[in-house]
């Protein structure tokens, strides 16, 4: 059994790029690509113009988090020099990552590989691996563990803001997504455990070296996008300088709501949803529809 930290990048596959048809078209091959491997990277999906409002919005957060907020989450391994910070559902109280949501191409460059006549804003996600968190790995997940959803249509835009090397990039296994299986929920931060997690699933597999693990360079303003059931990982951040990312969520058609038992991520259930029904609502609200 080979642990997927110990395989060097040049022994892995290629996250299939694609450069955007124009500002707000992913294109048809990258549809089919996503469809099959369940990633992709989408090379310059956001340029200078928002990505400084993303910065702007990041330096907004920063100024104004608070302590005990439970969608701020500040992990520290042993003997880094640097914590791994990661926070969601902040367009909820920050305006300028509310103005990249509603305002930008994002939904359109986005939901259109989804192929999906409704969209749905489920979360954004801020994630900021400061210089020297070496030890601040991403286990192997499925996103979808985590969420109080039900389907298929539901995708992770992961847009670097940052050059991210081979060497500390994101890993996938292409094509998990097509078990149809959900895993079991881990925490990012090893201290700690998710509230009731769902023991009737299984936990995540191991993945020996036969696995079609995937990953490529990016930069700035690249994104990753891939389906919520695809298992993904990332090693630390042994740079001198940040490795940071904005994630937005979108659910498509087949997206309803799950009444999962015990904590999920986000913590945010929405109002007034039931069980196997829509989920728009305040927190999830309607982008697209046609």
């Amino acid at each position: 059994m080979t642990p997927l930290d110990a395989r060097a990048p040049d022994a892995m596959g290629a996250v299939r790029s694609f450069v955007p048809e124009s500002r707000d078209r992913a294109g048809p091959a990258a549809v089919a690509a996503y469809g099959r491997d369940g990633v992709i990277c989408l090379r310059g999906a956001m340029g200078e113009d928002w990505l400084s409002v993303i910065e702007d919005a990041i330096d907004l957060f920063q100024a104004e988090e608070a302590e005990g907020d439970d969608h701020n989450v500040v992990v520290r391994g042993e003997g880094d020099d640097g914590a791994f910070q990661y926070s969601s559902m902040m367009w909820k109280h920050n305006p300028l990552f509310r103005k990249v949501i509603f305002e930008s191409h994002a939904p359109d460059l986005f939901g259109g590989v989804l192929e999906t006549r409704r969209l749905n804003l489920f979360y954004d996600f801020l994630l900021i691996k400061h210089p020297g968190c070496r030890g601040a790995s991403t286990p192997w997940h499925q996103d979808l563990s985590y969420y109080a959803l039900h389907g298929a249509k539901i995708v992770n835009c992961w847009i670097a803001l940052d050059d991210i090397p081979v060497d500390t990039a994101l890993r996938f296994v292409r094509g998990s997504h097509r078990s149809g299986e959900v895993f079991r929920s881990v925490h990012f931060d090893p201290g700690r455990s998710y509230d009731g997690p769902m023991e009737e699933r299984r936990p995540p597999p191991d993945f020996d070296g036969e696995a079609d693990i995937v990953t490529c360079a990016m930069d700035r303003g690249d994104a990753l996008v891939w389906n919520a059931r695809t298992f993904h990982s990332a090693p630390g951040n042994h740079l001198a300088r940040r490795r940071a990312a904005l994630s937005l969520n979108f659910a498509g058609d087949d997206v309803t709501y799950f009444d999962m038992p015990g904590e999920s991520d986000p913590p945010d259930r929405g109002e007034g949803l039931v069980e196997g029904g829509p989920i728009t609502c305040e927190t999830f609200p309607l982008l697209r529809s046609r």
